[in-house]
């Protein structure tokens, strides 16, 4: 209710107060004008009117309103509007609910170390990294290699295209985990996506050392998940089954038989056999198979493999490869086991993936019952060879392997 008397006027609702100022003003029409005030949540607020009566409402109007506020905030003690207070300064000016909302998500994401995540998003972010388009940066990093004999187009462009094509015109450094996980989970294959992931981490690392991206940090492609692979059955062939190409090559294509021997009775992989397509002139060479002395050395091992290795010449490998006449310049002809694939399928062979390194590897260990020896020779590690290579055998198949001498 108002209180009549002198101004200012006081207009209360339970604690509210709000009051009405006389004011002189000529333009009205009896000379004065009337100003009302009140303290809001903005701090103290006014309206000026030209009318008592009009005023009066306002003031009522507004004692009411703030009354109701005031109600339902009874619950707040002093040092609550004093916190509520202090939020709003910090917030310089940011609404307290989207300010919570944005710690919220960032808490989320980070966990309770939002500070050091946001340092580490800063330290990535520095104006010492110079920022570079993901399409640049593969033709970049595979220019790079290729530069260095590493054979960057040959290994790195078909893998490394899909990342070009899913993430057009963005910038290296500023793709997350979760878009790179996005990224590689289009791929249902358990082999692809890892070999896929792998190569997207050697061009982040390469960006790291070249500036584009911080080396502060681990690269977001490396927080990805690595997928569960399901191993895949390793193809073997029989005793009688290896004999019977052997028997075929020998009368049918001889000129492929060298090849023939060296993959199943040594072990060497068809790259080193035939050459690999980039380099098909470094094919194994006759003048490092030693026959009377039972050893070959590998004339072009594989990469990150042991570049000297040497394999011995069972004796069953020594009298098919006797039966080899030009024994001088390569073994075979380039791409020579892709084309032995084709002969012996078209002839009614069954002929898995690889099968003749994974006979060699699964007989000779059968035998010998020697891993590590077996390892070395091949040039895998223990692990990697009983991953996909190795079938258990009985000691007595690997003796009928090694037992498969020629025929008169």
């Amino acid at each position: 209710m108002a209180k009549t008397g002198t101004f200012p006027l006081l207009i209360r609702n339970q604690s509210v107060v709000v009051k009405i100022y006389r004011e002189k003003a000529k333009s009205n029409k009896d000379g004065f004008g009337y100003c009302v005030t009140w303290v809001g949540p903005n701090g103290r607020e006014r309206k000026t009117v030209s009318d008592l009566i009009i005023a009066k409402e306002t003031a009522e109007l507004k004692a009411s309103q703030l009354a109701v506020g005031l109600g339902e905030g009874q619950l707040l003690d002093r040092s609550d509007v004093m916190e509520l207070h202090e939020a709003r300064l910090i917030s310089e000016g940011v609404p307290l609910l989207s300010a919570l909302r944005e710690w919220k998500a960032a808490r989320d994401l980070a966990g309770p170390a939002v500070l050091e995540a946001c340092s580490r998003w800063a330290e990535q972010r520095t104006s010492t990294i110079q920022r570079i388009k993901i399409e640049s940066a593969v033709r970049k990093f595979i220019s790079a290699k290729d530069a260095v004999g590493k054979q960057g187009s040959a290994t790195y462009e078909s893998k490394l295209k899909p990342i070009m094509v899913f993430f057009p015109d963005l910038y290296l450094d500023t793709l997350t985990t979760q878009q790179w996980t996005k990224y590689l989970n289009q791929f249902e294959d358990a082999v692809t996506r890892n070999d896929l992931r792998k190569r997207a981490i050697t061009l982040c690392r390469w960006a790291q050392r070249n500036g584009h991206l911080s080396d502060a940090i681990k690269p977001e492609v490396e927080k990805t998940e690595r997928a569960k692979e399901v191993a895949k059955p390793i193809g073997i062939l029989e005793p009688k089954e290896y004999l019977s190409i052997l028997n075929f090559f020998r009368l049918e294509h001889p000129e492929y038989l060298a090849a023939v021997i060296l993959a199943g009775f040594c072990g060497l992989r068809a790259d080193e056999i035939q050459g690999k397509r980039a380099d098909r002139s470094k094919r194994q060479l006759w003048e490092d198979i030693h026959i009377d002395r039972k050893f070959l050395s590998v004339t072009a091992a594989k990469e990150n493999t042991p570049s000297s290795r040497v394999v011995p010449l069972s004796p069953v490998a020594v009298q098919w490869l006797r039966l080899c006449s030009d024994r001088s310049g390569p073994v075979c002809a380039a791409a020579a086991m892709e084309r032995v694939r084709e002969i012996a399928k078209t002839a009614g062979f069954r002929l898995p993936e690889n099968c003749f390194r994974h006979s060699y590897i699964t007989y000779r260990i059968a035998l010998t019952g020697d891993k590590p020896k077996t390892s070395t020779e091949a040039g895998n590690s223990v692990k990697e060879i009983d991953r996909r290579y190795r079938v258990p055998r009985p000691k007595e198949s690997g003796k009928n392997w090694f037992n498969l001498f020629p025929s008169a």
